[in-house]
């Protein structure tokens, strides 16, 4: 009867302790499986900011032709995502990190490129502002002096004297009016031929990087345990930019079909960049 009883007592500490190992492994297993879901949380947050720091990129470039807006606006968005793109060191595989700092590398030297093209049309569109300025100070001299015109009529006898120099000076403002009003026009129509091309090559660039973008997007998404299928991806990348193509194109036929006959043949005219 001990002898029962103690294979009893031995059963239920047998039993206790395969239950004791059972809980200690589910704990594990539940505390890696806690840890393995906070370290993809992490993941998953540090690279949808890198991505939409990127994105924020790619969309200031796409804005540099578009001379309306200030570079500092230009840049704010990306300024205040940018910071982001430093965390992917830590969380991201080797591999990750590469084709990351590829495009980014790529998006800085194309920003640096096309700054760099982007100066001279702004100081060229600040020219014609400055001459269709001038202009408008040419018409108000030229309205007063009008007025004197007027006023030297009603006045009685006229002095040819007088008159011929205010004749003159009223000659002289439609003449510096005509001229600069024509320079101001020419530099606007060179400035349009360049500015339509400066918009080409910005989607040109935006395109070749977009392509950078495949390699990271599937990267991410293995890492993040997403499925993808690269190939698709890349078809779906492609047919977004011939798709993208098309409506530049069609964007510039629209633009030259607003376009005056007068300015067209300044356009015709103006020399290549």
């Amino acid at each position: 009867m001990i002898l029962g009883g103690l294979t009893a007592l031995g059963g239920v500490m047998l039993t206790n302790r395969a239950h004791a190992q059972r809980l200690k492994e589910q704990f594990a297993h539940e505390r890696e499986v806690k840890n393995r879901e906070r370290e993809m949380s992490l993941r998953k947050e540090v690279y949808l900011d890198a991505i939409e720091a990127v994105t924020a990129r790619f969309i200031a470039i796409g804005h540099f032709s578009d001379l309306e807006i200030k570079d500092d606006k230009i840049l704010e968005e990306y300024r205040r995502k940018a910071p982001s793109l430093a965390k992917i060191i830590i969380i991201a595989k080797v591999e990750t990190v590469g084709a990351i700092s590829n495009l980014a590398g790529e998006l800085e030297a194309t920003f640096l490129r096309l700054t760099a093209k982007r100066f001279p049309l702004l100081f060229q569109s600040q020219e014609i502002v400055g001459r269709r300025a001038l202009v408008d100070g040419f018409l108000k001299e030229q309205t007063r002096i009008l007025e004197l015109i007027k006023q030297h009529n009603l006045d009685g006898p006229r002095d040819p004297q007088k008159w011929q120099v205010l004749q003159d000076q009223f000659d002289f403002e439609s003449r510096r009016i005509e001229e600069t009003l024509k320079k101001a026009d020419d530099l606007a129509a060179l400035l349009l031929r360049k500015q339509l091309k400066f918009m080409e090559e910005n989607f040109e660039e935006s395109m070749r990087l977009s392509r950078l973008m495949v390699p990271v997007i599937v990267l991410v998404r293995k890492e993040l345990e997403l499925p993808i299928d690269e190939s698709a991806y890349s078809k779906i990348s492609e047919e977004q930019v011939a798709k993208l193509a098309s409506a530049v194109n069609e964007f510039k036929l629209q633009v030259h079909s607003l376009i005056p006959p007068y300015l067209s043949a300044l356009i015709a005219l103006a020399p290549e960049c």
